[in-house]
């Protein structure tokens, strides 16, 4: 595995614990319309980052490539609309007929890549640093891959002024900053797109890490809202998910890492697909991590107590 692969790996999957640990916070706190199209909006967050994360696992299996693509990727299309939708409950100032627009246009996109007409994904890339899966090319795709990028940027943007307008109207002080954490987040996954370059055939590979990371500060934005300011009135306690979230993350590295090493110098004389060489890289990650639990379970307690916090 590539360093690209292995970062890749890490942060898709710690993005999928921590966004999976927000969407169930959002939903069993939620109980306006707002909580459950931000909690769809994460949901389809979550899938994402388990397709790539998986996508990395598998990464030397080229004949799946194509299908978690599919299962990654499709569910986004439906990001717009509940990103904009969000952003207009959320202040109550409703632009109806944008929102219908928006939501039609969704559904009318879904059509033909259903019939295969456009939208597809068919075969890999295989680049230095790993394999990906491969959207349709053909002449005019520059024009419509530059397209969907402005119509992506330009709705989370538009849900962004739409929440900062609103945000100088309200009178509270943590009112505000929640305004100002949701537009952070949302600017952050707007430019999130970039990791999808690299199934246009762009050969950019730190792209896909970026974009990984980039999705992940969202959830961290999101996260530490509710965390220090109640975001969405929500009141959590964390110590135990936030420990489950850094042994999850130190896990795949580990892992990730330790395989790596082994089939780079000694993968030639066993062979790499050899299952000696996975046995003990999960025989290496369990005699590492099993200390490392201990250390992190004490400093999450320390950081609790130190900071007083109340839940």
């Amino acid at each position: 595995m590539s360093p690209i692969v292995i970062v890749t790996a890490v942060e898709s999957g710690f993005g999928f614990l921590l966004t999976s640990a927000i969407l169930y916070s959002v939903l069993k706190n939620g109980r306006k319309n707002y909580h459950y199209l931000f909690a769809a909006f994460l949901l389809i967050c979550a899938i994402w980052d388990l397709g790539i994360f998986l996508l990395m696992l598998r990464n030397n299996h080229v004949e799946e490539l194509d299908v978690i693509g599919r299962f990654a990727v499709y569910p986004c299309l439906f990001i717009p609309a509940l990103v904009f939708h969000f952003a207009n409950l959320y202040t109550g100032r409703s632009i109806k007929w944008a929102i219908l627009l928006l939501w039609i246009s969704s559904g009318v996109c879904l059509i033909p890549i259903i019939f295969g007409m456009f939208y597809q994904i068919e075969g890999y890339y295989s680049y230095d640093w790993g394999n990906i899966f491969r959207m349709e090319s053909s002449d005019i795709s520059p024009f419509i891959y530059f397209f969907i990028f402005i119509f992506w940027v330009g709705v989370f943007l538009s849900a962004c002024w739409i929440l900062y307008k609103n945000s100088k109207r309200v009178t509270s002080q943590v009112e505000r900053r929640h305004h100002y954490y949701i537009i952070a987040s949302l600017m952050v996954v707007a430019f999130a797109i970039v990791k999808t370059m690299v199934t246009m055939g762009i050969d950019i590979g730190f792209l896909l890490p970026l974009g990984m990371f980039l999705n992940d500060m969202f959830a961290t934005i999101i996260g530490l809202a509710i965390i220090k300011d109640r975001l969405f009135d929500i009141t959590v306690i964390i110590k135990k998910g936030m420990l489950f979230s850094i042994l999850a993350g130190a896990v795949i590295f580990i892992y990730s890492f330790v395989e790596h090493l082994l089939v780079t110098f000694i993968g030639e004389k066993v062979g790499e697909s050899s299952t000696a060489l996975h046995l003990l890289s999960v025989a290496i990650g369990i005699a590492v991590l099993m200390p490392l639990k201990n250390r992190i379970e004490k400093a999450v307690e320390g950081y609790f107590a130190h900071r007083k916090l109340v839940f």
